[in-house]
């Protein structure tokens, strides 16, 4: 059945915080998915940074494969030959920075200034307002849980000397014609690893699908194969969701927002981390470019991701990004899995029943 989707406005929040908090526990243990506006990033910001990505994006691959993807981190660039190599289909490119001062930007793997004047500042600035926005939703989150104020900064503080926090651009380039890439997924179905993830999406740019019920716990029933016991670790574990999709497009002015597997683990399963994936254009659509910006919010990297009642067992986020990192290198390579990870049957897809405030 079709999911309802939520659209959270968080303008005002210091005084509407009781009724903004009860709005997001609504929508987060609904869908897993939803949208909010009223974040104070203003759209000229947005295209700024979009821009900015590009820039990055447009380089030649030559120029990029300093950058490449750290598995172990989970950063770094993840450019399209990663899953040409597969199934002929070049459909994704991303590129991912650490935006701690500490930890993570001793590893990040930055384009030199004079190819890139003003990249890293500008990046992390945005990233900096991003990741405010996702403070103020967790500490909703923490009030709607009548959990202790701080409850999740103590786990995810983003000035730690081990913050894992991420930042990034996504470009999924247009289907290229007869190619039969229509018929296939620009990314195939996973659940995020981390605490909360924003999705910033441009609007006429659509593709984003999410399947509710299958969080990344009852999932486990579709697993033929039986590998759940690390299916919470990461997107590329176990058996694939089969399901209706809903459609997620992108709203004017609105930043998506979807619950990650270390929430759901610190809120005890209340909160669902639910399966999604990027198609491609429907027939009825605009063959196009499609692309996003992603704050994945982590917790520190010694953090133990694991609810008051603990529900689910005790593991540390470097832990959690690892075998999320490790996963994906392993079958990025294995043909059979990514042939039926990404096909597209265009029945499976639907309009959301609803797109309303909560």
């Amino acid at each position: 059945m079709p999911a309802r989707l939520s659209i959270v406005d968080l303008s005002d929040i210091e005084a509407r915080k009781q009724d903004i908090s009860r709005q997001l526990l609504e929508a987060a243990t609904g869908s897993g998915f939803f949208y909010v506006t009223g974040h104070g990033i203003s759209k000229e910001e947005v295209e700024e940074q979009f821009a900015n990505g590009r820039r990055f994006i447009d380089l030649h691959e030559a120029t990029k494969a300093p950058t490449k993807f750290v598995p172990d981190l989970f950063m770094g660039w993840r450019g399209r030959q990663d899953t040409n190599a597969a199934v002929g289909n070049d459909s994704w490119e991303q590129y991912l920075v650490g935006v701690n001062d500490h930890y993570m930007d001793a590893h990040n793997l930055w384009q030199p200034e004079r190819i890139l004047p003003g990249f890293r500042t500008s990046a992390l600035a945005f990233a900096a307002k991003a990741n405010a926005v996702a403070a103020s939703i967790l500490s909703c989150f923490e009030e709607a849980l009548k959990l202790p104020a701080g409850f999740f900064q103590e786990h995810l503080d983003l000035q730690a000397s081990d913050a894992r926090t991420l930042f990034g651009w996504n470009y999924y380039p247009a289907p290229k014609p007869g190619s039969g890439q229509a018929r296939q997924l620009r990314l195939l179905p996973h659940a995020d690893t981390d605490v909360i993830t924003l999705l910033f999406q441009r609007p006429g740019e659509p593709g984003l699908e999410i399947l509710p019920g299958k969080d990344a716990d009852a999932h486990a029933a579709d697993d033929p194969s039986g590998k759940d016991a690390t299916r919470l670790n990461g997107a590329w574990t176990g058996g694939l969701p089969r399901g209706i999709w809903t459609r997620m497009d992108p709203l004017e002015g609105a930043i998506t927002v979807n619950i990650g597997n270390m929430l759901m683990r610190l809120s005890d399963g209340l909160l669902l981390s639910t399966y999604h994936r990027v198609r491609a254009p429907l027939p009825e659509e605009q063959p196009a470019d499609r692309n996003t910006m992603v704050l994945f919010v982590h917790g520190r990297g010694h953090a133990v991701m694991q609810g008051p009642r603990k529900v689910y067992p005790a593991q540390t986020v470097a832990e959690m990004i690892a075998a999320n990192g490790n996963g994906y290198e392993k079958v990025k390579q294995d043909k059979e899995w990514q042939q039926q990870a990404m096909t597209f049957l265009p029945h499976t897809s639907s309009r959301p029943a609803a797109i309303e405030a909560v």
